[in-house]
């Protein structure tokens, strides 16, 4: 074989082998580089000015640690924790949106009226998105097309704070949504409006506003869904991993598995950013109070438990919590022996708490507690 022969052969073999490895070193210096973002919660303009300018660092960085960044992915892989547990909720869970909602309606009103909410945030959410598509698109023909880089710098500017006003206009599309559960405790007519809006957007695995429909699914006693709802969904490594962890450990407690709502809390902990003053450590210690006010009454520690819900009393802004601490200090004070005030929160619970399954828990609290008033 001759010397021709054998360039023919190796070039296009290098080509595609150094395009494999730069294409490869790009998507982990991304993948690296919005880790680092994470992380450190760094401010959306000083991103957008890091990638702009160091943006051949970035790729040189990926393209170096792409290949430890793979042992490490195959390691992480292979060993992740309670790995069969994982494979077994994912093989018994409701894995699609459809399926999700056929078995919700087996067991509750599904409400029509709300799917109007749904109706309403979808056309937002939609022209955002094609205003989302045509920034990108402006954006990326600036960078090609103008060499002055100080206009690409303003033009990047003026992108980043137009995707930041866009992201908040659709995130408040769908307040009318969460606000159904958050200050009118209607978990069905939240439940119904997420579905509805699950199909206006053609979600096939993923749920919007997964936090909210567990939520709305766990206030309508119905942990099991709830469950299947939070494990189908895409974990992420930021500040929504413990809402994740707090709604599980809920569910847990409802279905009284106390062993799975302690690996929620030790999970949670794991993941605790290590700056005291941050915000994600901030969500991080509120995240394992509540988990750790579940484990506190399944031990039946009422005066830890208590000192939890009537911190929550002055501390929350949501009736749907609202109702909540109330439930839970109206079986503490039941169990206790305090009537008088067990039937204080219990009337609390029945005057606020619209479709949650507490409401119709407390009737026969209540009950047992005029029946004994009669009798004294």
């Amino acid at each position: 074989m001759g010397i021709a022969d054998a360039q023919s052969i190796v070039t296009p073999s290098m080509f595609y082998l150094v395009g494999a490895i730069f294409v490869g070193g790009l998507v982990n210096g991304m993948l690296l580089f919005f880790q680092f973002v994470n992380r450190f919660h760094i401010n959306p303009l000083v991103v957008m000015l890091i990638f702009m300018m160091g943006s051949e660092v970035i790729v040189g960085i990926g393209v170096f640690l792409l290949i430890p960044a793979i042992i490490v992915c195959i390691y992480g892989w292979l060993t992740i924790p309670n790995r069969k547990q994982q494979k077994e909720l994912h093989k018994n869970a409701v894995t699609t949106v459809k399926e999700a909602e056929r078995v919700y309606r087996l067991h509750h009103v599904y409400d029509v009226k709300s799917e109007e909410y749904a109706t309403s945030a979808w056309n937002i959410i939609r022209r955002v998105n094609i205003l989302y598509f045509i920034g990108v698109i402006a954006f990326l023909l600036l960078i090609l097309y103008v060499e002055n880089f100080g206009i690409v710098m303003v033009g990047g500017v003026i992108f980043m704070m137009l995707f930041y006003q866009l992201t908040k206009y659709k995130n408040t599309a769908l307040q009318p949504i969460i606000s159904l559960l958050y200050d009118q405790c209607d978990p069905e007519a939240c439940a119904s409006a997420i579905f509805a809006l699950a199909r206006k957007s053609h979600k096939k695995k993923n749920f919007p506003l997964t936090q909210q429909l567990a939520q709305a699914l766990i206030y309508l006693n119905d942990p099991h869904l709830a469950v299947d709802v939070l494990v189908t969904a895409p974990q992420s490594r930021n500040i929504s991993i413990y809402p994740y962890h707090t709604l599980m450990a809920y569910a847990y407690y409802q279905l009284g598995d106390e062993g799975m709502v302690k690996h929620h809390y030790s999970e949670c902990e794991k993941n605790k950013d290590s700056r005291p003053n941050s915000p994600a450590a901030m969500f991080c210690n509120q995240a394992l109070a509540s988990i750790q006010n579940k484990i506190d009454i399944m031990d039946q520690d009422f005066s830890k438990a208590k000192a939890f819900y009537e911190q929550t009393l002055e501390t929350s802004p949501l009736q749907f919590q609202l109702v909540d601490a109330h439930y839970y200090l109206g079986l503490i004070a039941f169990v206790e022996h305090d009537l008088y005030e067990a039937e204080r929160h219990f009337v609390y619970v029945q005057e606020h708490g619209n479709k949650m399954y507490f409401k119709n828990k407390t009737e026969s609290f209540i009950e047992t507690i005029q029946s004994v008033k009669e009798h004294e």
